[in-house]
């Protein structure tokens, strides 16, 4: 049996990082991998799908300016973009096997399960470590349905050869929404299920807006039915209508734990994920968790799973040194138009008992914003009695890049004053910053 100082169970951004400042102080360390190395986001996830939505939100600004004098027809060819997306997401696992390969790192391409607070076991082979990281990520959840098995999930639409003609989106979130208007600009006929409240992570006015912005480019949204079963491609709603077309699983992700047999590692966890500290250490002192697979604070996004693996490492390393830093979280749907966010929503607020102000901007007549027709752009700030900004949501071609601002502003704790003294170009986005907050 092989013992090593580290085993890290997963590939992704999480295990990457770790992986790096582990092996740079002299460990020796296994990764296991149970899919293909490198992660879900480069290879099925947010890479592949923004460069879908890039094309998209070409399509978009087109129709947009349009009433602006761009003239022409534009369209989206789906077998063009999954040719190029393809090139790029199957070449990471060469990648990184050959950049760990390079530091002396052993690959297992096996499924692993732990058998003990030390041990775990591959294909019948046993190794063990004195320290283990679980950074397994996740994976779609099931759709409790008769016939849930017959939809895809976001994991497949990149194996898609055809563009669907008609697809039926059962989901309320990220996922749901990012696919609905890239099926919908790229040519299909969309309809977005919506079982709950709809990306209830961000402001409620921002997310009217954006979808009665769906309903504008076409897609149809129902609030009213749930999918009850799926006979191969009709859904059936729970008012016995029927749809035919392909169905997407959109409706959110669980940890993926499920084959790890956690507790003969004396390792808690749940449908939330593996339990861990402030120093991301589990209910085993040995075994660390980080990334979208650990129940911590932080969203389940790349950068916060990064940074995880990043702190866990170097708690591994140094004896819980470090705690998870309390830290704006800014994150983004990728629509057209995209709706960002980062700090405290306004029911976050209230249930804190802070003491704030809400200033809401309609920036669509902003030149920003009116020399590309974009009609949907809005902002709400929340400001503290101290006139610090705590949270602000945002709507329209620029909020992504302006999400990021807002959230140097809050980590820095800048004011009002602060922000009119800052010194950006013109005209740009940032320049409309002051009249925002």
């Amino acid at each position: 049996m092989k013992r090593y100082d580290v085993i890290i169970v997963g590939s992704g951004s999480a295990a990457s990082q770790a992986a790096s400042i582990l092996r740079e102080a002299g460990k020796e360390i296994a990764i296991i991998e149970n899919w293909t190395f490198g992660g879900t986001c480069p290879q099925r996830g947010c890479d592949p799908k923004k460069m879908l939505a890039e094309g998209a939100e070409l399509l978009a600004r087109a129709e947009q300016m349009r009433e602006l004098g761009v003239d022409g027809s534009l369209s989206l060819d789906w077998s063009s973009f999954k040719k190029r997306i393809d090139e790029y997401r199957f070449s990471i696992p060469t990648t990184k096997t050959q950049h760990w390969n390079e530091m002396n790192i052993d690959l297992y391409q096996r499924e692993p399960h732990f058998i003990d607070e030390d041990s775990i076991v591959i294909d019948g082979h046993e190794l063990s470590a004195n320290q283990f990281l679980i950074a397994t990520g996740q994976t779609p959840r099931p759709l409790d349905i008769p016939g849930g098995e017959l939809a895809i999930t976001s994991d497949d639409v990149f194996d898609l050869d055809v563009l669907p003609e008609s697809i039926h989106i059962v989901g309320a979130g990220y996922i749901a929404f990012e696919f609905a208007h890239i099926f919908r600009r790229f040519g299909s006929d969309v309809t977005l299920l919506i079982r709950s409240r709809a990306l209830k992570a961000f402001d409620p006015n921002v997310v009217h807006r954006l979808i009665e912005e769906s309903k504008r480019i076409g897609i149809t949204v129902r609030h009213d039915v749930e999918p009850t079963r799926i006979d191969g491609n009709v859904l059936t709603l729970s008012d016995d209508s029927t749809l035919e077309g392909v169905v997407l699983n959109a409706t959110g992700r669980i940890p993926s734990i499920e084959r790890l047999r956690l507790e003969a590692a004396s390792v808690t966890a749940d449908h939330h994920g593996v339990h861990v500290n402030e120093h991301l250490q589990t209910s085993n002192p040995n075994i660390y968790a980080a990334g979208d697979v650990a129940k911590s604070p932080n969203p389940a996004l790349t950068p916060f799973a990064g940074q995880e693996g990043r702190l866990a490492a170097l708690n591994m390393l140094h004896g819980n040194t470090r705690a998870l830093p309390e830290r704006p979280a800014p994150t983004i749907v990728y629509a057209t138009p995209p709706i960002a966010k980062v700090g405290l929503t306004v029911e976050e607020a209230e249930a804190e008992g802070i003491d704030f102000d809400v200033k809401e901007t309609d920036m669509s007549h902003f030149l920003t914003y009116s020399r590309i027709n974009d009609s949907t752009a809005y902002s709400k700030v929340l400001l503290s009695a101290e006139g610090h900004v705590i949270g602000a949501h945002l709507i329209g071609h620029h909020a992504p890049e302006l999400i990021n601002l807002f959230s140097f502003i809050i980590q820095n704790k800048l004011s009002h004053q602060h922000v009119k003294h800052l010194e950006v170009a013109y005209p740009t986005a940032a320049s409309d910053l002051t009249y925002l907050i």
